[in-house]
């Protein structure tokens, strides 16, 4: 008697391989997605500061710190000013919307005023960049370790030094 189909071990098998390719797939998948959200927030970082830079040549100063002595951040504890001051940008028509930052985390500004090594300061964190202790170029990184988010330690930071 001839019989037809599988064996049970034969389907074993072949679901054990499905699987490990899927989870393969899967792996290459979340990689590609958290090297395609740091890509958007340089991308928003540079439009940021080209408005920043545009404010800098119309009001010959970059934007207050709406928090006396604190950065303000998109989904911080500070979220309306950060708000405030991307609004600021948008209705003299340098940058065309409010920057959110992709996947969870913030975007940080403090503005350490004019004639420092940093300026309107801009901040956030990298997902798929290895860490560093200089940051992905043009990132900034103006202090010593263990000093402050844009320090020389080893972290994924993405600093963006707006100079005036």
């Amino acid at each position: 008697m001839h019989q037809r189909g599988f064996t049970l071990i034969e389907l074993l098998v072949v679901i054990a391989i499905i699987g490990m390719l899927s989870s393969i797939v899967l792996a290459s998948v979340n990689s590609a997605r958290a090297k395609a959200r740091d890509v958007r927030k340089q991308a928003d970082f540079k439009s940021i500061s080209t408005a920043l830079a545009f404010y800098y040549d119309k009001y010959a100063s970059m934007p207050p710190n709406y928090v006396s002595g604190s950065q303000v951040c998109d989904g911080g504890p500070n979220q309306v000013q950060y708000d405030q001051l991307m609004t600021l940008l948008i209705t003299d028509g340098f940058l065309g919307q409010i920057p959110r930052t992709p996947g969870g985390g913030t975007y940080c500004y403090y503005n350490y005023g004019a004639n420092t090594p940093y300026g309107a300061l801009m901040v956030t964190y990298l997902e798929a960049a290895p860490d560093t202790t200089t940051g992905i170029s043009p990132s900034c990184r103006p202090w010593l370790a263990g000093q402050n988010w844009c320090d020389k330690s080893s972290t994924k930071a993405y600093c963006i030094c707006n100079i005036y």
